[in-house]
């Protein structure tokens, strides 16, 4: 079978050519004005309104997309329940110490006679921020002739949990935190630890113990913490000698933190130590809490209601055996150790640490490093 041909006229082939010829400018001048998206699917364009081709029965339409599924939220973290009080433990009550009862020495007098002690400073501007000292600390009592091993003491405070590191820098010995702060602060750092430098200022020259503290800011400490004991401990602590020597920190200080390590407040202490004093300069309150025969965390509560309306609290507690000062003998229990813990965050305190590292017992360390204590980011 063959297929016929009709041959087009003359007029016919120009009349198609010029058809032609307006279609492709209409299709270029088209395109010029709103071109399609390189992306459009093929569904997207619609079919001419003369085409006739119908799709086969076997061209089905995609089906939707199904939605995917919800990403599994991770479920809080549910609080810790609160920490039951303890019990006395063994060795409780401690008998009396023959001899009668306790009678603190007689001070010698000061090095600089309070006559000729300047006045304190006037008041400035506070720290900008607690964030040193957030969260669960560990001390470090080291002496002059102590030499600090940096990674060692940063791979134990890590392994306490702890966030920060409240090492000594001085005392009656003078200045020897330029033995290894420059080593420690960066170490502490990069490891995400605070250094709080700590002296024992006896305030016999409140002018020479404040010295000590512009050092340890110049190494690069994060906050400094003054421990100023009682007179019975050989402390020359009265208003005028805290406040000078208190002035004098806080002008070394800059934005960082004073945090005044005192003694938990007790009826006979409310009546003889000058806490007063302290609150112009000082950021908040680190109260001594060595329980031995107590309630750990009814002194924790005492502490935080009585210091706690003066100035924000951040108590240290007992790691260590009191019975060399009359307390009761042996290292505190983990429990216990947990219930001054609990109690100190519930009841609003920046933080809390213990004194010291270096006796403190195996189970003390375990319930600081396991008591679930989060900082915010606020907090640093």
């Amino acid at each position: 079978m063959t297929e016929t041909v009709r041959v087009l006229t003359v007029p016919e082939r120009l009349l198609s050519l010029s058809v032609v010829a307006v279609l492709a400018a209409g299709t270029v001048s088209a395109s010029a004005v709103e071109p399609a998206p390189a992306t459009a699917p093929a569904a997207a364009v619609k079919p001419s309104p003369t085409a006739t081709a119908r799709p086969t029965p076997s061209a089905k339409p995609s089906p939707p997309p199904k939605p995917a599924p919800p990403k599994a939220q991770a479920a809080p973290k549910a609080a810790p329940k609160p920490v039951a009080p303890q019990p006395p433990q063994a060795g409780c009550p401690v008998p009396k110490r023959p001899g009668g009862p306790f009678t603190p020495r007689k001070l010698t007098p000061p090095v600089v006679a309070d006559a000729a002690l300047p006045r304190p400073l006037p008041a400035g501007p506070k720290a900008k921020s607690l964030a040193a000292l957030a969260g669960k600390g560990i001390w470090v009592t080291n002496f002059k002739e102590t030499p600090v091993d940096v990674p060692r003491t940063i791979q134990r405070a890590q392994a306490a949990g702890a966030r920060s590191i409240w090492i000594r820098t001085g005392g009656r010995q003078g200045y020897y935190g330029d033995q290894f702060l420059p080593a420690l602060v960066p170490a502490a750092h990069q490891a995400g630890i605070k250094i709080v430098a700590w002296d024992f200022p006896f305030l016999s020259d409140p002018v020479a113990d404040a010295e000590r503290a512009r050092r340890a800011y110049a190494d690069g400490i994060d906050a400094f913490a003054p421990d100023i004991e009682t007179t019975a401990e050989g402390t020359y602590a009265t208003a005028h000698r805290v406040a000078l020597y208190l002035s004098l920190v806080r002008s070394y200080a800059g934005g960082k933190p004073v945090a005044a390590t005192v003694p938990r407040p007790t009826p006979l202490r409310r009546k003889t130590f000058p806490y007063k004093a302290f609150l112009p300069y000082a950021d908040l309150f680190v109260p001594m809490v060595y329980w031995s025969c107590n309630e750990p965390g009814r002194l924790v509560e005492e502490s935080l209601r009585e210091l706690g309306a003066l100035l924000p609290v951040a108590p240290a507690g007992q790691a260590y055996d009191m019975g060399e000062e009359g307390g009761r003998r042996g290292t505190p229990t983990r429990d216990e150790t947990l219930r001054f813990l609990d109690v100190a965050r519930r009841g609003g305190a920046v933080g809390a640490s213990l004194w010291t590292i270096e006796r403190a017992g195996p189970g003390q360390l375990e319930a600081l490093r396991d008591y679930p204590w989060a900082v915010s980011t606020q907090e640093g």
